[in-house]
């Protein structure tokens, strides 16, 4: 994969990432303010692919696909803490 492929594919996940956390913020109906640890760590997971869209620019894309893994799981973690604050939600 070319650098340039590779530029595409993070800015493409990190618009994914932005516009779902620009929902979440939009839908949450005060869900993180009754979960502030949930919201903390949901922040720190967008901070986090900010670090890594960072690096990647410092080493030139040259990650062999492990940030792009990174920025996944991420994403996952993601999805799992906003399903955290829903069930704690329905508690």
């Amino acid at each position: 994969m070319n650098p340039r492929q590779l530029a595409w594919m993070s800015l493409i996940a990190l618009v994914g990432v932005a516009g779902g956390y620009a929902i979440a913020q939009d839908h949450d109906n005060g869900l993180w303010r009754r979960h502030p640890n949930l919201a903390q760590a949901e922040q720190l997971t967008h901070q986090a692919d900010g670090y890594l869209l960072a690096a990647q620019r410092a080493n030139r894309w040259d990650m062999h696909g492990h940030a792009q893994h990174a920025e996944q799981l991420l994403q996952q973690a993601d999805r799992e803490i906003w399903a955290a604050a829903r069930d704690a939600d329905r508690h």
